[in-house]
């Protein structure tokens, strides 16, 4: 009389080591939409980020190669041994989603072992860049150096300098000049060459931060 329970307890059970099995050899990355739109990329380090660039194709260019003759073609009395051909390239381009361009304060801000680093603002020079940046720490260690990397995007979305900055950097020996926990501190102006001022009206920047030194 219990053969029918047990049955459904066995099938059960094979059931649940299949999802566990799945879950083992599932990719450690997943990737969500929330409501807004927007798309998150979930870290197996239990960290999440938003997903602001894609790649596209570039429109292909005509460039020449060079290319050989037929082993039984005539034999031509030129200096030239090779003909060249055109060949049609196209290299990937880096580019903000529309969700992105659309909610650029999914850009500007980063956060990384308890450090958080945010674009404050920008000013000009000339043609040099002047960035800003708004830190907040809630890390036990007493922070010396954060450093990030600053993907700076034209107004179309289309990529136009990526550069690493010393958003942060104690001086030596002296500890009043480290980022403790609890606080928040504005970094110095930073300067920045080679970015068009009139393709960065929207001031669409996107922040990693890539180093952090402590002591």
């Amino acid at each position: 009389m219990q053969t029918p329970f047990r049955l459904s307890a066995l099938s059960s059970l094979l059931l649940l080591s299949s999802s566990v099995m799945a879950a083992d050899v599932a990719p450690e990355v997943a990737t969500i939409t929330l409501e807004n739109g927007a798309q998150v990329r979930l870290k197996d380090d239990f960290t999440w980020e938003y997903i602001v660039t894609e790649t596209k194709a570039a429109a292909a260019v005509l460039t020449t190669q060079a290319v050989a003759p037929a082993v039984n073609a005539p034999v031509v009395a030129t200096s030239a041994a090779v003909a060249a051909a055109p060949v049609a390239t196209a290299a990937p381009v880096t580019t903000l989603t529309a969700n992105a361009i659309a909610r650029p304060e999914l850009l500007g801000s980063t956060a990384k072992d308890g450090i958080k680093v945010s674009f404050a603002d920008s000013q000009w020079k000339g043609d040099k860049l002047g960035l800003s940046f708004e830190l907040a720490s809630t890390s036990g260690e007493h922070v010396t150096l954060v450093e990030v990397e600053a993907s700076f995007f034209a107004d179309d979305g289309t990529l136009l300098k990526t550069e690493k900055l010393e958003v942060w950097e104690a001086i030596f020996r002296m500890p009043e000049t480290y980022l403790r926990k609890g606080e928040q501190r504005k970094s110095p102006v930073i300067w920045v060459e080679g970015i068009d001022k009139n393709q960065w009206q929207k001031q669409l920047i996107n922040l990693k931060i890539t180093e952090i030194n402590s002591r």
